[in-house]
Parts: structure tokens; C-alpha cells; sequence
């Protein structure tokens, strides 16, 4: 991190002095000695200008959020025999590169990740955390026929570890992670938004006792329908709007002598839909317009034989 920023600093620095040196190079030699003549009045505003300068390009390449975030969006999955929607599904990391999660492969009721970067590793007495996050939006099917929500979300991550070396709790691994939803949406009606009471599970293991590799799990589960009941809601009304927000974090710690590494693998998000009335039924506008079509067909097909 401190590397990183002191290149940057040296860079910006250096592309200021780059442009400032190729403006020297332009300025006609009539004009050099009257601007000799007024430079030491100027030196003193042109400091204080500089350092205004280096310090914007400074805060603005080299900030830290700058530096170290990013995030990718990857767009919306539909799942129609479901009448589930995850929109905006979007990862993204305070302390290193994305991917992490990578893309989701959507099933019939959620969303499968096979994360292929998302480790934490450490030796020698140093440490490491690796945060990631996912956002996403549930939209629930709604029609005049009814509407489908989600009473129940669930969240189920998996990996390997390592532990090594002469040591003992100092050297451990840790997985944690921390699911919150929030409805804005109830039987397809817009409402101010619900906070429902966050989930959250951890894993941890430490020296002394080798672990050459060994398998690691934890799992979460949103009970949204009950959550509601507790808010005043009847038993008729769903969520069919959530926006959620996953945290996972990876930490390694070790030792002199020690390594510690923790590697996520599997992560999946399960859903538990729940109908009320029945939404599939197309709209009436919907079963006129297939009706025409049935019946144009039947025509030029009628049509046709009667031709031949």
C-alpha cells in the first residue's frame, strides 16, 4: 500500500514538472528576461499553486478508495420457472483485485459462484484480510393474478486451509461472513424500507497441530416471512423486493516460522419462493393477442391447403 502510494506521488509529481518544462520550451526568448524580472515576485504564489496542484492529483489517483476498490457488475439473471429476478448482481473488494466471486451461474431457485481467486494467506508473522461483497436486488413475479416473494434467503460457502509451522493461536485462519435485506417491496406495492435483522456465521482454526489441507464450511439463513410477522405483517404478505448485501471476509494470521492459508471455493445463494395466488396465469391482454396468432396461423395454413 505505501509503495504504491509513494509511486503514485512520484508520478504525479513527475507528469507536473513534465508539462511545466515543455511550457518553459515554448516561451519565446523576447519574452525570457521579462519574465525573469517578474518571477521573484511570482515564486512565493507559484509555490503555493504548485502545492495545490500535487496535492489534488495526489488525493485524487492515490486515494485509498481509488487504489485499492473496485467492483463489477454482472448484470441481471432471470429465472422464469422460479418468477424470481436477481438484478445488478455486483461484487466488489476494499483490499484486493476482482474477481473474486466471479460470474454467477443462476439454478432454479438461485445463484452458483466458483470463486477462483478469493484467498487469504500469511507467513513469518505477517497477516492478511480479504474482503469481498456482494450486491443484488430480488424481484418477485407480480401480475394481476398474484405475485411471487421470498420468504427465506440462505447462503452456503466452502473451502480449504492450511496451517503450518512452529506456532500455536497466533497462527489460525478465520472465514466469516454477514447477510442483511432490506424490503422496499411488499405483494408488488412499494413500502419504506424494511431493515430486517442481519445473519451472520464464522469459521476459525488455529496451531498448533499441522493441517496439511482440510476442508472448511458455513451457512446462513434469512428467515424473511418471519421477520415480517414480527414487524406487524399478516401471513398473506410477501417480499417480492429485497435488496441484499452479502460480506465475506478471509483473515490469516501467522507466526515466525508459521504460514496460515484459507481459500474460499464454493458459494451459493438458495431462495425460498413462495406464491400467492398464481402468477403464471398470462394477463388477458396476453391470451388475446396468442388467440390471434392461433388463429392467423390456422388461417395461412387452411389457406394454403385450399391453394393446392
Amino acid at each position: 500500500m505505501t509503495l504504491m502510494r509513494a509511486l503514485c506521488f512520484h508520478l504525479s509529481a513527475g507528469a507536473w514538472f513534465a508539462a511545466s518544462l515543455a511550457k518553459f520550451r515554448t516561451i519565446p526568448s523576447d519574452m525570457f528576461s521579462q519574465a525573469c524580472l517578474r518571477g521573484s515576485k511570482r515564486q512565493g504564489a507559484v509555490a503555493q499553486v504548485v502545492s495545490v496542484m500535487l496535492a489534488l492529483i495526489v488525493t485524487t489517483i492515490c486515494a485509498p478508495g481509488v487504489v485499492d476498490a473496485a467492483s463489477i457488475n454482472y448484470g441481471n439473471f432471470n429465472i422464469p420457472p422460479a418468477g424470481i429476478m436477481f438484478q445488478g448482481v455486483t461484487e466488489s473488494s476494499g483490499t484486493d483485485p476482482v474477481p473474486m466471486y466471479g460470474p454467477p451461474a443462476p439454478f432454479f431457485v438461485g445463484l452458483d459462484f466458483d470463486p477462483t481467486n478469493f484467498v487469504s494467506t500469511s507467513a513469518n508473522g505477517s497477516a492478511d484480510i480479504t474482503d469481498g461483497q456482494l450486491n443484488f436486488t430480488i424481484m418477485g413475479l407480480v401480475s394481476p393474478s398474484g405475485y411471487v416473494g421470498v420468504n427465506a434467503i440462505s447462503l452456503f460457502e466452502a473451502g480449504d486451509y492450511s496451517l503450518a509451522g512452529a506456532g500455536g493461536a497466533g497462527t489460525s485462519v478465520v472465514a466469516g461472513a454477514i447477510l442483511r435485506a432490506t424490503v422496499t417491496q411488499i405483494n408488488g406495492s412499494p413500502v419504506a424500507p424494511l431493515n430486517l435483522n442481519p445473519v451472520n456465521a464464522s469459521f476459525s482454526d488455529s496451531l498448533p497441530g499441522l493441517v496439511a489441507v482440510a476442508p472448511w464450511s458455513l451457512g446462513l439463513f434469512m428467515d424473511i416471512g418471519a421477520q415480517l410477522a414480527g414487524l406487524g405483517f399478516g401471513p398473506s404478505d410477501v417480499a417480492t423486493k429485497i435488496d441484499v448485501s452479502v460480506n465475506n471476509a478471509l483473515i490469516s494470521t501467522s507466526e515466525p516460522g508459521s504460514v496460515a492459508f484459507i481459500a474460499k471455493k464454493e458459494f451459493q445463494i438458495r431462495l425460498d419462493p413462495e406464491r400467492v395466488g398464481n402468477p403464471f396465469i398470462p394477463e388477458p391482454n396476453t391470451l388475446l393477442l396468442a388467440s390471434l396468432a392461433m388463429c392467423g396461423w390456422q388461417f395461412a395454413t387452411g389457406r394454403h391447403r385450399a391453394v393446392k
